[in-house]
């Protein structure tokens, strides 16, 4: 703005003097004086606000001081006002007057600090909203612009919504009932008007979601309507628009369906008023599934659990029993051959006879003879023991010419009994077990012999691989003679006689290594490169495995034997641990190389690895001399210093610690009886209190005697109309805790609720019920 001031001067003036002017110009300009419209807003403009069509304000103009003292000569500065028209939001431009003092239009008028410059604007303003101009203050060359921002406010009602109740609807699957909400309002500014129309913004589903399996509802998925306070519809355009006098009420009725699930719904009416803003208001609309469609659920529920149970204790059990008749029938058809004998065919028809009665009876209506479980389990028991007789009877007619005369007497007792109907399960089982061990002696003896065999090969081969100390001499002369004895038994007639030798050779075979096992660990010299805290704990580990195979070695010789196993297992791995560490610090002492001279400790090494290899596979007795040998080859190259004295000997090995479990399956110690109570009888029990009086209940039984006693086949009339009964107050019991007559209730969730509730399979709170069963059961007590 400053470039035509500098052009007109370099006209008037000479080149030299143009030059001056040129290089004071900058000094100019920042002396040039500011100004500024009053009022100005924390954005620097000038924001106006009426209610009517015609704006008419005055407006300051302020000089502001400046930095420089003012020089005497110079003149008073003067400023001209201009503002440009001003543009509403449609674009369209709307004049504005300007007026300073009594001149109109633009006039340049002095202005100092102590005499600011008022100006009066008018316009005319078409309609309401914002308008935007500027005012241009223009000085010595100087043009300044200040925004300008005139809103015209629209007059219109204002509008104020009474509180709203809640409506309340009905769903149930895919039908559904309309909620009506009531919207009144009325009018608090004194100014009626139109106002209109009305529309839902917002409809949710307060509760939902993963609860009850109902997902949030917008509002374009329901129906809703508006109605007029004459009742008529009401559309959403101008159709919707109606006056409100001025202190006056209004009312919207608005008609919500459609809700897909029962529940909370919260939603916003939004009313427009065309010469204001928007109002909104919220509402609520409760919709529930029909109390009678819960009752009916829980009912459901109900009946569904009597089925269940009736099927369960009255129709499955016969059909499994109706099964294993029938299968009891094809095996006595498969047990009796082409051509029985003349016994065998005599009592294969007799268990015929019972089985065909067996599944008639179990054929037979439902309110007719239950057959039991019991009877059919005699059957079977007396099917089994027919299928053993007939097997040893057929032997027994093969060896007629040998005499067999108790056998055939105890096959004769067990085809009587197996015509006998008053034959007990008991007496099957006796007999049953008999039959069987009238070929197990040859068995038996068979296995006492292996078990012989197999000792004498075990004693025979520890023998070989320890060589010549006392464990071999023990093997070599007590074991043989505990061997001998059980081979002289084991022919004679006593089976059981036999069978103790045996296991008394397999104890003393046991006892044998169990003793040289610990004798290893009682000896007073500690074993080199164990300290006295390792050798301890080794001693305890073992030890334990010890004295549990000890405390089951007259139990279980095969379950000691294991324990055993275990113990030496353990030993024998810390020995070859010590003896690898021995090595390795020997291999450090030497510096790390290995000659001609030391061959032998690449030996011991690989004894060593061939020990453990075994060791790793469960092959302790293979393992002991691949360790034997090491040991002693480093014995022969390494002199070790004199080990110290071990702590502890066999009487500390055996006195374990009392928390030690010998036996992790046997059963805790029987607890010492409780002292008898003074005066009490010494075996603790006392006498029985005397029974109580009945006779008032007595007295109530005999006013019943009158009610007739229901017959045999009108027994499940009685029984029906009972569960009828139960059923009502099952429901009844359901409704109130499943609180079924709530406003919100239903959904999905809350249905299932209901017939889960009625079958017995769910608990609401602290409330829990048993099913129609349980509840009969509860009475009975």
């Amino acid at each position: 703005m400053s470039l035509p001031a500098r052009s007109s001067i370099a006209a008037k003036v000479p080149r030299s003097t143009a030059v001056t002017l040129l290089c004071l110009l900058p000094a100019l300009v920042g002396a040039a004086p500011r100004f500024s419209v009053a009022g100005l807003s924390p954005s620097n403009e000038v924001r106006l606000r009426t209610s009517t069509a015609h704006l008419e304000t005055v407006l300051r103009v302020d000089l502001l001081p400046s930095d420089t003292a003012p020089d005497a000569g110079a003149e008073t500065p003067r400023v001209t006002v201009l503002v440009d028209p001003l543009l509403a939001a449609d674009g369209s431009q709307v004049p504005v007057s300007v007026r300073v003092g009594t001149a109109e239009g633009a006039v340049e008028v002095p202005i100092s600090a102590r005499q600011p410059v008022t100006v009066t604007l008018s316009a005319d303003l078409p309609s309401a909203g914002d308008f935007h101009g500027r005012v241009v203050l223009l000085a010595d060359g100087v043009r300044e612009t200040t925004p300008l921002v005139v809103q015209r406010m629209a007059v219109a009602p204002t509008v104020q919504f009474y509180p709203v109740a809640p409506a309340r609807g009905w769903t149930l699957g895919p039908f559904s009932g309309k909620a009506t909400v009531r919207l009144t309002f009325r009018e608090t500014s004194g100014v009626g008007g139109a106002v209109g129309p009305a529309a839902v913004v917002l409809l949710d589903r307060k509760a939902g979601g993963a609860g009850d399996g109902a997902a949030p509802v917008q509002a374009q998925d329901a129906k809703w309507s508006f109605r007029g306070p004459d009742g008529q519809p009401q559309g959403p355009g101008k159709e919707g628009v109606f006056q409100l006098p001025a202190q006056g009420t209004g009312l919207l009725s608005l008609d919500v369906d459609d809700l897909p699930e029962s529940g909370e719904y919260t939603g916003t009416v939004r009313l427009l008023v065309p010469e204001g803003a928007a109002v909104e208001q919220a509402f609520t609309v409760w919709v529930k599934t029909p109390a009678m469609f819960g009752a009916f659920l829980i009912f459901l529920g109900v009946a569904t659990s009597a089925a269940v149970r009736f099927y369960v204790q009255r129709v499955r059990p016969r059909v499994n029993l109706r099964s294993r008749a029938e299968a009891a029938r094809q095996k006595l058809q498969s047990l009796v051959p082409a051509r029985p004998l003349e016994r065998e065919a005599t009592v294969a028809a007799s268990l015929r006879r019972q089985v065909d009665a067996l599944l008639a009876d179990i054929q037979r209506p439902l309110s007719g003879l239950v057959v039991q479980d019991s009877v059919l389990a005699l059957f079977e028991a007396r099917l089994q023991l027919f299928s053993l007789w007939s097997v040893l009877l057929r032997q027994l007619e093969g060896l007629k010419g040998v005499a067999l005369l108790d056998a055939e007497r105890k096959l004769k007792a067990v085809e009587s009994l197996l015509q006998n109907d008053q034959a007990t399960s008991a007496d099957f089982s006796e007999q049953a077990q008999m039959l069987r061990t009238l070929d197990l002696e040859a068995v038996a003896r068979a296995v006492l012999e292996s078990r012989l065999s197999e000792l004498e090969q075990q004693s025979r081969t520890l023998s070989s691989q320890r060589g010549d100390d006392p464990v071999s001499r023990r093997l070599q002369g007590e074991l043989p003679l505990y061997v001998l004895r059980a081979r002289q038994q084991l022919p004679g007639p006593d089976l059981e006689a036999s069978r103790r030798l045996v296991e008394t050779a397999r104890e003393a075979f046991l006892e044998i290594l169990l003793a040289d096992l610990e004798d290893a660990l009682t000896s007073k010299e500690l074993p080199g490169g164990f300290t006295q805290e390792e050798w301890a704990a080794l001693r305890l580990r073992v030890g334990e495995q010890l004295a549990r195979a000890r405390s089951r070695m007259h139990a279980s010789v095969d379950e000691a034997f294991l324990y055993y196993q275990s113990a030496y297992t353990l030993y024998l791995r810390e020995l070859v641990d010590n003896l690898e560490e021995a090595m390795t610090q020997l291999q450090a002492q030497a510096g790390g190389g290995i000659n001609a001279q030391d061959a032998w400790r690449t030996e011991v090494d690989e004894r060593l690895a061939a020990a453990r290899a075994h060791l790793d596979q469960g092959e302790s007795n293979l393992a002991a001399p691949e360790y034997r040998a090491a040991r002693e080859d480093f014995a022969r190259h390494v002199t070790l210093p004199p080990p110290p004295v071990a702590m502890g000997g066999r009487a500390a090995l055996e006195s374990l610690p009392t928390a030690v479990t010998v036996d992790p399956f046997s059963l805790p110690a029987p607890q010492s009886p409780p002292p008898t109570l003074p005066g009490g009888p010494a075996s603790g029990n006392l006498s029985p209190l005397p029974p109580t009086s009945t006779k008032a209940s007595t007295d109530v039984l005999v006013n019943l005697d009158w009610i007739p006693l229901p017959r045999s086949r009108d027994l499940w009339k009685v029984e029906l109309a009972v569960l009828g009964m139960m059923s009502v107050i099952a429901v009844l019991l359901g409704l109130q805790v499943l609180d079924v007559f709530a406003p919100t209730w239903g959904g999905s969730g809350a249905w299932m609720t209901a017939f889960l509730w009625g079958f017995g399979l769910h608990q609401v709170g602290n409330a829990t019920f048993d099913g129609l069963w349980g509840m009969v059961s509860r009475l009975e007590k």
